[in-house]
């Protein structure tokens, strides 16, 4: 018994023969180029969202840890004006008064040696709070400026006088360096209690 097989020759030889890339190689390459370019902008993209996330949380952690350090800060502050303040206090009451005082003569003296250098044979007249004289004279008796007329005026406040040489006056007020400077830290204190309030 014969068996009959299939002659694949003949079919074979009646196709006509095609490459096996029936594609041009350009087009493949150009194909396989368009896909890489695609892969490659997906990736960038993906990093670029990725870098504009992680920018904006760090942004965010920065801004929150600035605001935590700003309150610290303040909070710290208010709390070390708070405790200075029974010191401060202790200043405006009883140092600075002093200090007035003693800086009262040499205020005086300030404004007096440019006048008596200038020549003038006038006298000099001094109008000073009751309570200034003694330390004042005190002052002038240990310079070499002699002549000063001391007067007391009670309506003047320590730290006040009037000076007259001829026709010129000159108001020294050291109690008014002395207000403004107490004026200025009970401010702080105020502006302390609020912030300690609200926080």
């Amino acid at each position: 018994m014969a068996v009959a097989l299939e002659d694949f020759e003949a079919v074979t030889q009646s196709r006509p023969a095609q490459p096996a890339d029936s594609v041009p190689r350009a087009e493949v390459e150009a194909e396989k180029m368009a896909v890489y370019e695609q892969g490659y902008k997906a990736g960038w993209d993906d990093a670029t969202q990725s870098e504009a996330q992680d920018q904006s949380r760090i942004g965010a952690e920065f801004a929150r840890s600035l605001q935590d350090l700003s309150f610290t800060f303040h909070e710290a502050r208010a709390h070390v004006i708070q405790t200075m303040e029974p010191l401060l206090n202790e200043l405006i009451e009883k140092f600075l008064p002093d200090l007035v005082c003693e800086t009262l003569g040499l205020k005086i003296l300030e404004e007096l040696r440019p006048l008596i250098e200038d020549g003038t044979d006038n006298p000099v007249q001094l109008v000073v709070a009751p309570t200034s004289r003694a330390a004042l004279q005190k002052q002038f008796d240990q310079t070499d400026i002699s002549g000063i007329q001391l007067t007391e005026e009670p309506s003047l406040a320590e730290g006040q006088a009037y000076l007259r040489v001829g026709r010129i006056e000159r108001q020294i007020d050291m109690t008014g360096a002395l207000d403004q400077i107490s004026d200025a830290i009970r401010s702080l204190y105020a502006l302390n209690e609020r912030t300690l309030k609200h926080a």
